[in-house]
């Protein structure tokens, strides 16, 4: 096999979100099953209209949770009856998340909640290109280096292994002015780092 040179190199890549998704909720107890799911079903169902009346796409809305418990107060006594509902809403236009925010709330009334915003990018994939092209070079820019001191041309590649880091992509948020004003709740996007790692061997050539 001869003699070769193994070392490691990380990348990253970054960019502005492009894509969020809303997660939506409501809510109602009352003292029969029935009631709290039709209370719940109001609110959730005035919430949805809401969210396509502002022009969202009905493929961009997922179920997300549908439930229903006893309340005990105390244990096992069964005093209330809780439903839940959860929708997602994807979307592209991030300049119109808090105002959409604002209009489900306002229509699904007491019953409305907001579990959250997941913010990403809606091409994943070249982000991702992007941070193994750099832990590439990195490693290349290493090999090059350790050939050079070793008195030897860098040579083939023999072996690639792609490695895993811990945690994934990493939001960095910035101070950007918000996605959305006036009546609109202000939304931040920021921007997500992805990281790639990769072990690349190569072949040492003969000396320099």
């Amino acid at each position: 096999m001869g003699r070769s040179v193994t070392v490691s190199g990380h990348g990253r890549a970054t960019a502005a979100y492009d894509e969020a998704t809303l997660r939506l909720a409501a809510s109602a107890r009352a003292a029969n099953p029935s009631d709290a799911t039709a209370r719940a079903t109001y609110a959730m169902s005035a919430m949805r209209d809401a969210v396509l009346s502002g022009g969202v796409d009905p493929s961009a809305l997922s179920t997300t949770n549908v439930s229903l418990n006893p309340v005990h107060d105390p244990w096992p006594t069964v005093v209330a009856y809780e439903a839940s509902l959860g929708l997602a809403v994807r979307l592209a236009d991030l300049s119109r998340v808090g105002t959409l925010l604002v209009a489900a709330i306002d229509a699904g009334g007491d019953g409305a909640r907001v579990d959250g915003i997941a913010f990403s990018h809606r091409d994943a994939a070249a982000l991702q290109r992007a941070a193994r092209d750099a832990a590439f070079a990195d490693a290349r820019t290493k090999a090059e280096q350790y050939a050079g001191l070793a008195g030897q041309a860098l040579g083939e590649v023999r072996h690639v292994v792609e490695g895993e880091l811990a945690g994934g992509p990493s939001p960095r948020r910035h101070l950007a002015p918000a996605a959305d004003s006036g009546a609109g709740v202000p939304v931040d996007a920021g921007e997500g780092t992805v990281a790639a790692v990769v072990s690349v061997t190569w072949a040492l050539g003969p000396a320099v």
